[in-house]
């Protein structure tokens, strides 16, 4: 039988986690105090350890810690009553073999503790599929679904180690706050943390903004970012906008820690941990012979999926009322609240621009209000003709006439002026959004699909 110490506080608390662990598999012993049960390992070894979280203010992280001192290969569990981004990260980064919200109880906690007692000891587990730093832009990868809590941990146990990472989501919905969290939970956090949109430059331009070149009308050398990023982290944004060229010395980088500055033969020696992400099918890419396939490979040491808002509703609550503080900081406003009303009305909207779109949304709706409490009337996207839209995702010849001749009468029964400049702007908004998903959020490809210039583009993305 499995020797298993449980480690909480409260009674009535420990008691469901020792019910949740069947009786005739497990032994269990209830710790109430963390010194007792790390001096305790001097005479005796559990099977596993199991750490419910809200001990105190940094209690389980800190006997996490302890615990691992002693036995690092021991598995710890720890069970969170109220889960937290940062709470997992720690967790994770301090080795923590799982990290479980007390709402999975009881199948949770019976299913980690026996993974951790599989034959490979604990070591291996799998993760669920597709500090100094600005801290307070982390708040925006916060999230209470399952899916967000899995990319926590995972955050946590990447942090721990040098792995390249590829982060794969739609555009908005927070691929470098991923990259951020990742480096500042890191023993990188006190290096630079360099990041790069190698969608927003021509191939040749990104070539030397990476890797260097020599400034104009000069011989002297001019460091590129990968140089700028030593002993720290870079972040390389659409990377599936990289050329070949390029994408051959982010190679070498990942496979010798060096590479050949552009128009020399001088070989720079770098010591960077690659964080890439992309909004586009990168298997779709190779298979069209404009990513290469080894560099994938390297990159993909760890991949991080980030779904889109509109499959994580349930954490919209969560990130509204973050970023209304946020807002209220920001613009010096004081705003008390969000209406039932209009969190109703959040949770059914599309989110087409994912929690960068919330996020503005919120922004702008604190900058209009005039209650004290935010309300329908104060966003933009529930206005009156906001609607009569149809997504972009299912526009038609025959969708888009109806939603003219509406908004025609509309404007028209209000004696509004210049009514062709407000259709056609609405219109160019619709298809700058669609352009964008269908270019995977890059904006050079949605540009080039348009034929229009891509300041165009952001200044019709902005508008809307």
């Amino acid at each position: 039988m499995k020797d298993v110490w449980i480690l909480d506080r409260n009674a009535e608390s420990a008691a469901e986690l020792t019910e949740a662990l069947p009786r005739l598999m497990y032994e269990t012993s209830v710790w109430t105090d963390a010194d007792r049960l790390i001096a305790a390992l001097d005479e005796k070894r559990p099977d596993v350890v199991v750490i419910e979280h809200c001990l105190s203010e940094g209690g389980a992280v800190d006997t996490l810690r302890a615990v691992k001192e002693f036995d690092r290969r021991l598995p710890v569990v720890v069970v969170a009553a109220t889960t937290s981004s940062q709470g997992a990260i720690e967790s994770m980064r301090e080795g923590a073999y799982d990290y479980l919200p007390r709402g999975t109880l009881p199948s949770g906690l019976e299913d980690a503790v026996r993974r951790a007692l599989s034959p490979d000891g604990g070591m291996i587990r799998t993760i669920g599929s597709p500090g100094p730093g600005d801290v307070a832009e982390l708040g925006a990868i916060v999230g209470r679904t399952p899916e967000m809590v899995e990319i926590h941990k995972l955050i946590g146990q990447t942090a721990a180690t040098d792995a390249a990472v590829l982060i794969q989501g739609e555009s908005g919905t927070g691929k470098e706050l991923i990259a951020r969290a990742i480096h500042y939970n890191s023993d990188r956090r006190n290096r630079p943390f360099v990041a790069v949109n190698c969608g927003a430059m021509h191939p040749e331009a990104l070539d030397a903004e990476l890797f260097g070149g020599r400034r104009p009308g000069s011989s002297e050398w001019e460091p590129g970012r990968f140089e700028q990023a030593n002993e720290g982290t870079i972040f390389l944004d659409e990377v599936d906008t990289a050329s070949l060229p390029v994408q051959g010395r982010i190679l070498s980088v990942l496979e010798n820690g060096q590479f050949e500055r552009p128009g020399a033969r001088t070989r720079v020696k770098v010591n960077v941990r690659v964080v890439a992400a992309t909004g586009r099918s990168l298997v779709a890419q190779m298979k069209e012979g404009t990513f290469r396939v080894d560099l994938f490979y390297r990159l993909k040491v760890v991949s991080i999926f980030i779904p889109p808002l509109r499959d994580r509703r349930d954490d919209i609550p969560y990130l509204a009322e973050y970023f209304l503080e946020r807002a209220k900081s920001k613009l010096q406003k004081d705003v008390d609240g969000i209406s039932q009303q209009v969190f109703d009305l959040l949770a059914d909207y599309p989110w087409p621009g994912n929690v960068r779109e919330l996020e503005r949304s919120i922004l702008r709706a604190v900058a209009l209000n005039r209650t004290g409490v935010l309300v329908p009337e104060d966003f933009e996207i529930f206005r009156e003709g906001a609607e009569s839209w149809p997504d972009a995702a299912e526009l038609s010849p025959e969708g888009l006439e109806s939603a003219v001749s509406r908004s025609f009468r509309r404007l028209a029964d209000r004696d509004e002026d210049r009514i062709d400049d407000a259709i056609v702007s609405e219109v160019e908004r619709v298809l700058a959004e669609e352009a964008m998903r269908h270019a995977g959020g890059n904006q050079v490809r949605a540009a080039r699909l348009l034929g229009i210039s891509r300041n165009t583009l952001r200044k019709r993305l902005r508008e809307g």
